[in-house]
């Protein structure tokens, strides 16, 4: 993409303040940069000219109090920028039911054991624990996703738990990621008016589909789940549903036309691409990438996504939107990557038994940090956990670590993933960084050399003019 150079700190003259250090990537074709800073993540495009400023070390006044406000310059006088995040969750995950009517082949909850969906009573106590911190705190905007298994399966549950939210006077955005083969038109119906939003989860083309998601019994699901997702489009509004996807090595080589499929047939305007997670379940299964699959994939992606734009497909893909919000305005939106892992910070998990998690570790009951039957604040909770010794929140680090330009958006990846592979938390999520390392760098290359395809892969949060 062209130079990587590291730019030292340096006072500036005329007591205007101190330069941070930065990374410096630069275009050999434009010759401009774009200057990102590792620690706080604070970043600007510069031309060719103000590259030259920057590296001879003679910033002059308007480029000074430009860095100034993008928090590359440290001054006496100024606030700095904002990089501790307060503890306040207000994304709450919970085990909804186990019961699933297909069997994909990456899944690691034990469907071979007696599943177990949520009862009311610890429904209830897991709602109301959400309701009173919600106005202790005065939290009116948060998000609450039952998850599965299938969670359509459990509807009921999901209506009982809404009417509870909304007889308080509380409204969230409940999420519900279904495979999409029991929604009819009266429960997209019920989902549009109660202000449900139903995300579909789609491997591929039917082919990728069928070898991956096969109902319980073995058969084909990729009707079962068409009929729904156009169940969804025909709905005003469901109609803009996003789809998660997997993509494992099986489907690997498939990427590509995974994506052109999305595009064109689904049509969707997003879609978050997850990388199959090592854990002990899959052992034996042969399903996760390589390290040069996981590069290849991060640049098939994007190449794909930029040459659909052009093609008239307006369509992105959430990892790729959130890492180039993460560059151009230093985003907050992602709890997972915008920041590094905001599990416990501003996300948490709860068991069918009312037990507290910082994330989905549910599966390790000593990570569990209280339960919603001893009512005891949250805040507290959380704050208790990351002083105590829980394995959760240790410190995810190796010593590439100290010399990476995304270090702040990454952070060591996702705290969950490393949990199921190792047992314990220590080193880093290899997989995001290997990732990260691939991604990031041809963000940065697309921002200095086609800043047009930005706006679409922002979803038009962010329009660049070209230098």
């Amino acid at each position: 993409m062209g130079s990587l150079e590291y730019i030292r700190s340096f006072d500036i003259g005329g007591n205007i303040g101190r330069f941070k250090g930065g990374y410096l990537f630069k275009d050999e074709i434009e010759r401009n940069g774009f200057l990102l800073n590792p620690e706080n993540g604070c970043s600007i495009i510069l031309s060719s000219e103000l590259c030259d400023q920057l590296y001879y070390q003679n910033i002059e006044e308007p480029l000074a109090f430009k860095m100034i406000q993008r928090g590359l310059i440290e001054r006496g006088n100024c606030l700095e920028c904002q990089v501790k995040e307060r503890v306040q969750p207000t994304f709450f995950i919970f085990d909804l039911t186990q019961a699933c009517n297909f069997r994909c082949i990456y899944c690691f909850r034990h469907l071979e054991d007696k599943v177990r969906t949520i009862s009311d009573k610890n429904l209830d106590a897991i709602t109301n624990y959400i309701i009173d911190y919600c106005i202790k705190y005065k939290i009116k905007n948060f998000c609450v996703q039952p998850w599965g298994g299938e969670p359509l399966i459990a509807f009921d549950k999901i209506r009982r738990m809404d009417n509870m939210f909304k007889e308080k006077g509380l409204y969230p955005l409940i999420s519900i990621e279904t495979n999409a083969s029991l929604i009819t038109e009266e429960l997209a119906e019920e989902c549009a008016i109660r202000n449900i939003r139903l995300g579909v989860s789609i491997d591929g083309f039917e082919l990728v589909q069928n070898m991956h998601r096969p109902l319980m019994n073995g058969k084909p699901s990729f009707e079962k789940m068409m009929r729904g997702v156009k169940i969804l489009a025909n709905n005003e509004n469901l109609k803009n549903f996003g789809v998660v996807t997997v993509l494992t090595s099986k489907s690997f080589p498939y990427l590509k036309e995974i994506i052109e499929f999305l595009a064109t047939e689904v049509k969707v305007s997003c879609f978050k691409l997850n990388l199959v997670k090592d854990n002990p379940v899959m052992k034996d299964a042969g399903l996760c990438l390589t390290k040069e699959q996981v590069e290849l994939a991060e640049i098939t992606l994007l190449s794909k996504l930029v040459e659909l734009n052009k093609r008239g497909y307006p369509i992105t893909e959430l990892n790729v939107q959130e890492k180039l919000m993460n560059l151009l305005v230093r985003s907050k939106s992602n709890i997972c990557t915008s920041r590094g892992c905001m599990g416990g910070t501003k996300m948490i998990a709860f068991d069918q038994d009312g037990l507290i998690y910082p994330c989905d570790v549910t599966d390790y009951k000593k990570e569990a940090i209280g339960s919603v039957h001893d009512k005891q604040d949250l805040i507290t909770l959380v704050n208790n956990a990351k002083k105590s010794n829980c394995d959760f929140f240790n410190k995810k680090h190796i010593n590439e670590c100290d010399n990476c330009p995304f270090w702040f958006y990454c952070k060591g990846g996702c705290t969950t993933a490393i949990k199921y592979k190792k047992g314990c938390v220590e080193g880093v999520d290899n997989q995001e960084c290997i990732a990260n390392k691939t991604l990031y760098p041809k963000l940065i290359e697309l921002i200095l050399s086609e800043p047009n395809a930005i706006f679409p892969l922002t979803r038009g949060r962010v329009k660049l003019n070209k230098i």
